[in-house]
């Protein structure tokens, strides 16, 4: 037996880079749960939910209501969302929209996040995202 592992859990997965790896996981995670009132966007294992109201309690209940349907989903699964990399972010000028729980935890309000590479910030200025890239681009001139 392979240090880490244990023998009372199956295990499963595919090699880290294998050909068959991505169409595997798509294969496994087609029946994603979707709602009307919400998006889902997905990018490999990369998850955002996005629910869109002028009540932000209302918006905040549809997300509610969508995490608690990919919480059983994955349950049902047997998968684990990472909430240490989950973040609830409103995007808004002035309000704030009531905190949602994943797995009984409530999941942290954050005034910006990081999806795909891209900064986004609450405000939507992009502002973090274009200050992220030029300090990429300044050391990459440095390096020619």
């Amino acid at each position: 037996m392979e240090p880490g592992l244990r023998a009372d859990r199956p295990v499963a997965g595919v090699p880290q880079g294998s050909l068959l790896g991505p169409l595997l996981y798509l294969i496994y995670t087609a029946d994603l749960p979707t709602l009307a009132n919400s998006t889902t966007a997905t990018f490999a294992d990369d998850a955002a939910i996005l629910t869109v109201h002028e009540d932000p309690t209302m918006a905040a209940q549809r997300l509610q209501m969508h995490l608690n349907k990919i919480q059983s989903w994955l349950k049902t699964w047997r998968m684990k969302a990472n909430e240490a990399k989950s973040v609830q972010v409103t995007f808004t000028l002035n309000k704030i929209c009531p905190p949602v729980k994943l797995n009984n935890d409530h999941l942290p309000q954050a005034d910006e996040v990081k999806y795909l590479g891209i900064h986004i910030d609450r405000r939507l200025t992009w502002r973090k995202h274009i200050t992220t890239k030029r300090k990429q681009l300044d050391l990459k001139l440095r390096n020619l």
